[in-house]
Parts: C-alpha cells; structure tokens; sequence
C-alpha cells in the first residue's frame, strides 16, 4: 500500500505517542501551573534515555501544547561547532524582532544586555554548541540571562495571558559545559529573582545527561532538573496499540497477530517499530488491512536494512577492546553489571571503565540503574553474537573468544549465559 502513516527516522515525530501518558499528564500540569503562579509550580524536566526511544519526538509534543496555551517556544539543539546558549538566544531574539513580533520587540533591550550588543549587528550563528562561545559574546551574567527571559514571559503574557516563556534544548548531553553551567545558573536566578515569571524549561538527553551536568559543575542537578527517564522499550500493549491506532486513524485495520508480531520483532524498541510498521505497510496488498504474512514478509528486509545501515557501519568503526566489551555483554543476555563482564572477559572493573565510558558517551550501552550496563538497540545483541567471531581474527588486539568468555563464566559458578540467535527480535536488553 501507499501512503504510510508511519514515520521511520531520527527526530521523527511518530502518528500516536503512545506509552507516554502519564509524561504528557505532568506537562499540561506544569504548562498550567508556570501560567497561573510563575516559577514556583516550574518543574523544568529532563527527558533522559537512549537513542531512538522518542525523546525529541516527547519533546516537540511538549513545544506544541505550550504553543497551544499561549506559550512562545525557543527550541535549541546542541550542535557540534556551532553557536552557543546566549549566541542562539540572541539570534532567535534578532530573527523575531525582524519579523515584527511584538513580544520580542518588547524585549529587545533585556536582550541587548545579556550580550553587550545590539541585535541588529548581524553575524551571529545558530544552535548549542559543545565548545566555548566566540569572543565577540562576552561572559554572560546569569542574572541578566533570567531576568531577559523573565522579561520576554512578561510581554508574551500581555497578549496572551495564559502562556508564557518555554526553552528547550535536545541533546543537552553535547553542550559544552560551560553552557550547561550558565543553564543551571540562569534557572536557578529565575527561581530566586523572578519567582512569578512564567518560564519553563524542557531538554532532552542520552542517559548519562545527569553525569554530564555534574561534570559541567551543576550540583545536584536532581533537583533542579526533574530527570524522567525514558524506558528503552514500550510495554506490548503500547508497542501494539502505537501500531495499531496509527492505522485505524486513517480507516487500516491490523490484522492482531500481524500487530502482535510487530511489536515482538521490534522488542518494543520504538525506532524500530516504526521502520517495522513502515515496511508491513509497504509489502501490504492492502487495500484497508495488513496481515500476518505482510508482517513476515517485511521482516527479513527490515532486519537486513538495519544491519546494513546502523548495526554494520557502527561496528565497522568500533574499537577492538570496545567489541570484545560488547560481546561479553551479548553473552550475558545484553544487561548486566561491569562486574560480571569484568569476569567473563578476565579483567579488572577498572581496566574496563574507560571502554564502558566510551561506549556510553557513544550511545552503544547506557546505565539503566546504579551497578548495571544494557545495550541500547535491542537488536545488537544478535548482531554481535553473530558477527564477533568472525571479526575477531581481524582485530589488531588479540581477543577473548566467546567459548573462552563462557569458560571464565563457568569458573566463576554464579552466572549463567545465552549464545543468542533466534529471530530479529529476539535477545533484548
């Protein structure tokens, strides 16, 4: 069939964010409470996980419902060599006083103090960057950075009394930590300077954010951050009904086992369900219904192009220590603690921190709790148990074996392991 619904892709927003419920509850009370007392109902969320769960996708929901309450939105992305968090800021306040939008004009020159210039000088880029800003922004003061945006929240709620001021960064995790500082710093001086205001903020992260924040010098960013985690894989009945109601939407019907098969090769993983659902609907004769052998039809396909396209070319570049780490933690069921990898691979927990640290800065494996380490694709612990071996004798370092890893478990006696195989969907983290 023609015209999918589905939406395979980074940053994509998917037909029905499903699984999600409760995170959209606590935002509408949040978006309502900034609005009514100001910053003292603020809970400035962030939405924390691995690749491919959804967060940017959650977050632009958030941007549309604050839009959809009066809110102005100022949405930044952390990107390499690009401009910085007060940088950015300038540039959208240039762009917006330059479409005559009349809360920005309003507060031009709250703006023009946070930079020390006057924004109709052109020049100054866009995004978050993950090195120092240039020096034509002198330091910003986070007090003058709060009390620009306290302003702008002001002159947005004179046209629109039931909104405010939103700012959202994705992918907090590569901004320099100079930008994460003045974040924290120019949040904390709303809270204590502007307690009425009616600003709000919401970003997006890879799992070890909150180390990043810390790292950056924010302390106990727990509390100034409400950290949502967000799960790697839906539960079957969100994975399903994600599916299925994205569909029936647009009067397509699922088959329930061909729905259920879905969800079961895709582990719940919800980039994959989408590219799943997006190749069941396109093998589908249709012309309202998809079925079981569309299902398995898709299947091989989907499986190889993700292979091809995202498991092969990141494995292709990995570090030799880097796939003997991996495939220890495949072995062990693609979830455990350093700990028992450590034993399988016969090393010290120290000799392994700075590749468990790479790999997480990567986005290959991510902490799903204090102690553990999990893969962060489903469907890379098949791909490694298949392919270890036989890049194994390529590595210029010698490494384990996985008989020699199941040998090292067996002598510790307390654990048990998995060689994997089965289906695609199979062997999750």
């Amino acid at each position: 069939m023609e015209g999918s619904v589905y939406t395979p892709g980074a940053g994509h927003s998917p037909p029905v964010l499903a699984g999600r419920d409760d995170l959209l509850r606590d935002w509408h009370l949040v978006l309502n409470g900034v609005a009514a007392v100001g910053r003292v109902r603020a809970q400035d969320m962030v939405l924390a996980g691995p690749r491919g769960v959804g967060k940017t996708a959650a977050l632009t929901v958030f941007g549309g419902l604050a839009k959809d309450q009066g809110y102005e939105v100022v949405g930044l992305q952390a990107v390499s060599g690009q401009a910085g968090l007060v940088e950015a800021l300038l540039q959208r306040a240039r762009i917006r006083i330059a479409d005559e939008a009349g809360p920005w004009k309003r507060a031009r020159h709250a703006f023009e103090r946070v930079g020390g210039v006057s924004l109709s000088v052109a020049g100054i880029g866009t995004g978050l960057a993950i090195r120092q800003p240039r020096a034509t922004v002198p330091m910003t003061d986070a007090g003058n950075l709060a009390g620009a945006l306290a302003t702008l929240a002001t002159e947005v709620r004179r046209d629109a009394p039931t909104g405010g001021l939103l700012v959202t960064i994705d992918e907090m995790q590569g901004a320099s930590p100079a930008d994460l500082a003045l974040l924290a710093a120019t949040l904390h001086r709303l809270n204590v300077d502007h307690p009425s205001a009616a600003v709000a903020f919401a970003g997006t992260g890879l799992p070890h954010t909150p180390e990043t924040l810390r790292q950056a010098g924010v302390t106990h960013p727990d509390r100034l951050f409400a950290l949502e985690p967000i799960p790697l894989t839906l539960a079957a009945d969100d994975a399903t009904y994600a599916v299925v109601e994205a569909a029936r939407r647009v009067g397509v019907l699922w088959e329930p086992s061909a729905a259920d098969a879905i969800a079961t090769v895709s582990n719940g993983y919800p980039a994959h369900l989408q590219l799943f659902a997006h190749a069941a609907w396109t093998e589908a004769t249709g012309p309202n219904r998809i079925t079981l052998a569309d299902v398995e039809a898709a299947i091989p396909k989907v499986a190889k192009q993700i292979e091809q396209r995202t498991l092969g070319p990141r494995w292709d570049r990995i570090h030799d220590r880097q796939m003997e780490f991996l495939a220890a933690l495949a072995l062990l069921g693609g979830r455990t603690s350093t700990a028992k990898v450590a034993i399988a691979l016969n090393r010290s927990t120290k000799d392994l921190s700075w590749i468990r640290d790479a790999l997480i800065a990567e986005g290959d494996i991510y902490a799903p709790k204090r102690g553990q380490i999990a893969m962060a694709v489903p469907l890379l612990r098949r791909y490694v148990l298949t392919h270890y071996e036989q890049s194994r004798p390529d590595a210029a370092t010698p490494l384990l074996s996985l008989a020699d890893m199941r040998r090292n478990v067996a002598g510790d006696g307390s654990l048990s392991t998995s060689d994997g195989g089965g289906s695609p969907g199979q062997g999750s983290s």
